[in-house]
Formats: C-alpha cells, sequence, structure tokens
C-alpha cells in the first residue's frame, strides 16, 4: 500500500527553486564562465515570475471552480 504524500506549499518549492539558482551560480563561479550579476538577478526574477504566474493561476481556478 502507498502512503499518501502531502503536496507541499507554493512557498516551500519557491525556496527550493531559488536554492537551486544560488546552486548553480556557486557551481558557475568555479568555471570558466561564471554568470555575471545581471544573469544570477534575471535567473532569480525568473523563478519569481514563475511562481507568481502559478499563484495566479490556482487563484483564477478556484474562483472558477467556486462558481
Amino acid at each position: 500500500m502507498t502512503a499518501a504524500v502531502e503536496p507541499r506549499p507554493l512557498a516551500d518549492l519557491e525556496q527550493d527553486a531559488l536554492a537551486q539558482v544560488e546552486a548553480e551560480f556557486a557551481r558557475r563561479a568555479r568555471g570558466a564562465r561564471p554568470w555575471t550579476p545581471a544573469e544570477y538577478v534575471d535567473r532569480i526574477e525568473q523563478v519569481h515570475i514563475r511562481y507568481n504566474h502559478r499563484r495566479q493561476w490556482l487563484r483564477t481556478h478556484q474562483q472558477e471552480t467556486a462558481t
């Protein structure tokens, strides 16, 4: 029998995605072509944008199903 797994909160998933960007930034800093500060900020912005779109979609979807 498989145990039901509770979905993680969206904020936790967003923090995990930000941690992955941090890890990639650190990994690339040791390489031949590290990210510039602008590239790093762009990656962080992309994460926030992706999760904000997801939150908006969830709000819209919940409103549609509630009516």
